[in-house]
């Protein structure tokens, strides 16, 4: 009997702790489900910042003008011409980029010209039939027998809706990508590297290379025989002024390599010998200064610069001095 209470005592027991545990645990999940239905609701109605934003009505890009160098460049340029082994970089003009392309076209000197060297630029504004550009995609013949371009359709140009394009951009200014008309650079003269003659009828013996100078390294100073009748021949080139008409063509000597201020100056004279435009001076050797080191720098102008360009220029390496230079044994 007494056991049984005890176990009427204990079953009654662990009824309450049941009754206990669940009431909490339901009160629990309750409490839990109530906060994530709080929670989920706060969040929606957090405003999201971004529907604040009014993005209005969005146009599509509209393509470039296609008289325009970037609509040039776009149509045309960079799928028909830069093409792998042509205007892709490896020679000019350069139609990788729009930048490139406008660079390497208007009033950029050409390579190539016809026989009758009408041409000087490859685009010249407000000018088809003086830009080179527009003569090698309209002539079939121009130094050959089909070398129009593009030259991957031989004898075949391009249609002729390009060709109203590249037209109109040139006649309209060859303007840039930002709608500007470009000033024509007058660049100054270049004054190429010059050259030494010994022979007076023929015009043909160098006497400028290795052979001839100090040590027989090509920088140093030409060895010159004494009393020898020698010519000190230049050549020089100008965008827009033709050689025979250069203002200033002067050979100045100096025994300093960097101070021309008393130099002693000849005026040399323009020639065209085998089509080759020139300036020459001639002089005894026995007339220069004996067994030291002279320099020479030669100066030019084209009538268009403040100042006249001289070769080699004092902030140049010792080496390009010592090539304008010479001794007279």
């Amino acid at each position: 009997m007494g056991n049984y209470k005890k176990l009427s005592v204990l079953i009654v027991f662990l009824l309450l702790l049941s009754l206990i545990w669940f009431g909490c645990k339901k009160n629990t999940i309750e409490q839990v489900e109530e906060t994530v239905v709080s929670t989920t609701d706060n969040l929606n109605n957090i405003p999201n910042p971004y529907d604040l934003i009014d993005y209005g009505t969005v146009d599509p890009i509209s393509p470039p003008d296609a008289q325009s160098i970037v609509g040039l460049h776009n149509n045309i340029l960079s799928v028909k011409c830069a093409n792998p082994g042509c205007h892709d970089g490896a020679f000019e003009p350069d139609f990788r980029t729009v930048q490139s392309s406008y660079s390497t076209l208007v009033y950029h000197p050409i390579i190539k010209n016809n026989a009758a060297e009408d041409f000087q630029f490859r685009v010249i504004p407000f000018d088809t039939a003086r830009s080179v550009f527009h003569e090698r995609l309209t002539n079939c013949c121009f130094v050959n027998v089909n070398d129009i371009m593009p030259q991957d359709a031989i004898g075949q140009g391009l249609p002729q809706s390009d060709i109203d394009n590249i037209t109109g951009w040139i006649m309209n200014g060859a303007k840039n990508i930002n709608g500007t008309v470009p000033e024509y650079a007058n660049l100054p003269p270049t004054i190429n590297p010059y050259f030494l003659i010994l022979d007076s009828a023929t015009y043909s013996i160098d006497y400028t290379d290795a052979s001839n100078r100090v040590d027989s390294i090509f920088y140093n100073p030409v060895m010159l025989p004494n009393n020898q009748s020698v010519a000190f021949i230049f050549f020089v080139e100008d965008d827009s002024t033709a050689t025979s008409n250069l203002l200033v063509n002067q050979l100045k000597i100096s025994s300093d390599p960097d101070d021309f201020s008393n130099a002693t100056t000849y005026t040399t004279t323009f020639l065209n010998i085998a089509n080759n435009p020139l300036h020459i001076f001639w002089i005894n050797t026995a007339d220069l200064p004996q067994g030291t080191t002279q320099y020479m720098r030669y100066y030019v102008n084209d009538g268009d610069q403040p100042q006249n360009v001289e070769f080699p220029r004092d902030e140049l390496p010792e080496p390009y001095k010592t090539f304008w230079a010479f001794i007279v044994n």
